[in-house]
């Protein structure tokens, strides 16, 4: 069985959102758009932790796009530089 590694933003409210990577079970990040529609919309990322004050802030986005690609996947334990092309998240 392929080991599954998300798909994108996955919406839990009206303006919020949580994005999968290595794990299947357990959101790596929330995604907050603030703002809405206002002079200063964008899109909140932190880290996810059951206890939300150990949620740490990621970065701002102009996008949801933006803001998905900011989140990375760990590379596998395997990966060596320059044998897979680099890790899936090219960082």
């Amino acid at each position: 069985m392929a080991h599954w590694r998300g798909t994108g933003p996955i919406r839990i409210g009206r303006d919020e959102w949580v994005l999968m990577r290595d794990d299947d079970r357990v959101p790596a990040a929330v995604v907050r758009l603030i703002d809405r529609g206002g002079p200063h919309e964008h899109y909140r990322v932190v880290s996810f932790d059951l206890d939300p004050a150990r949620r740490r802030l990621l970065g701002r986005y102009t996008s949801l796009e933006a803001a998905d690609r900011a989140v990375h996947y760990s590379p596998p334990a395997a990966y060596r530089r320059g044998v897979y092309g680099g890790p899936p998240n090219g960082g």
